[in-house]
């Protein structure tokens, strides 16, 4: 049978359906080929979906947090040929990569695998639509794919939102805000690293003030 009113309105909110059928004074059905859409932008439990996604872009945050696995170093003997499995250099994502726009960022620590002491620190902002999705978690999970295979461990340190102006003469980016799932990044450190890796002016703020 039908849902009752209530029970269907914590399913739908999203409603299609076809014009219905019309009759005119000499009792003729017109057939209507129009369809109606109506879309809920709100309801009483909006509220309660929110902290559910807040809860679990947490949950996938902890989640993301592993090891990587484990790749031998790069070797060769004295004929240039490679002699173990490598881990190139040049197969490194950049350690600073930007999308113009105020994004979601995170900050990641890769160590390698066989030497913890080889660190690297990565940055990323990404549009919803770049990365697959709105959480600082789908920012990550491209870098933390990519790092990976590579024998890096990695882990998210954090994140916020970059306002980023890519401009050929002057390129500003400003780091802010907060996430649910992994924490407030180190913004001032973040700054740093943008301007080390690249010709990007980075300023910062600590506030709270965009998720």
């Amino acid at each position: 049978g039908f849902l009752d009113s209530e029970t269907l309105a914590l399913q739908c909110s999203t409603l299609e359906f076809i014009d219905p059928d019309a009759s005119d004074d000499s009792d003729k059905v017109q057939r209507s080929d129009r369809w109606l859409s109506f879309h809920l932008d709100g309801a009483f439990w909006t509220p309660f979906i929110d902290q559910y996604r807040a809860e679990s872009e947490s949950l996938l945050g902890e989640a993301m947090t592993f090891e990587g696995v484990g790749v031998m170093p790069k070797g060769e003997d004295p004929s240039g040929e490679q002699t173990s499995p490598s881990t190139d250099d040049k197969l490194l994502p950049p350690l600073v990569n930007l999308s113009p726009g105020s994004h979601k960022y995170v900050v990641i620590r890769a160590t390698k695998v066989t030497n913890a002491d080889e660190e690297l620190w990565f940055v990323r902002s990404a549009s919803p639509e770049e990365c697959g999705g709105p959480y600082h978690a789908n920012v990550a999970q491209d870098l933390l794919d990519r790092l990976t295979p590579l024998g890096y461990s990695t882990t998210v340190m954090g994140g916020g939102r970059i306002d980023f102006l890519h401009n050929d003469e002057v390129s500003h980016a400003h780091v802010f805000g907060f996430s649910y799932g992994f924490g407030k990044g180190d913004h001032e450190k973040v700054a740093s690293i943008i301007e080390e890796s690249s010709d990007i002016i980075a300023t910062f703020d600590m506030s709270d003030g965009l998720y």
